[in-house]
């Protein structure tokens, strides 16, 4: 039954993801669900400071878009950004052979901040 699952989960359609932002972005951001504002404004800003950015903000995780690793693949330099001890990264990691992304991490209970994301992703753009 297991096995009956997981084959109809993975035949199920899900709408491909979308990026936003620079097609020849230096710097991907990556996030999954409530994340959104605050990626989307931190990508906006350092586009603001010329950098070159792109944000794909995934809906669906089970199954995977059809076009995440063809994505996830076109850029440098990805990060997943999120609210916790970093899942989807580790996620895409086991989805993705030899996906290694950088991450961004906040564990507090409170909601990301753009100042912070803006400065970490520098770091990372420069890097």
């Amino acid at each position: 039954m297991v096995h009956l699952r997981a084959q109809k989960v993975a035949g199920i359609k899900v709408p491909d993801v979308q990026v936003q932002g620079d097609e020849d972005a230096d710097l991907l951001i990556v996030g999954f669900g409530s994340t959104y504002g605050h990626l989307f404004s931190a990508m906006k800003a350092l586009r603001k400071q010329g950098k070159k950015v792109a944000l794909a903000q995934f809906k669906y995780i089970n199954p995977l878009p059809a076009n995440t690793e063809e994505v996830l693949r076109k850029y440098k330099k990805v990060v997943v950004a999120e609210q916790n001890m970093g899942q989807f990264a580790m996620y895409l990691r086991g989805k993705i052979d030899g996906f290694v992304p950088y991450q961004y991490n906040e564990v507090k209970g409170q909601p990301l901040v753009v100042t912070e994301l803006v400065e970490a992703f520098m770091k990372i753009i420069e890097e």
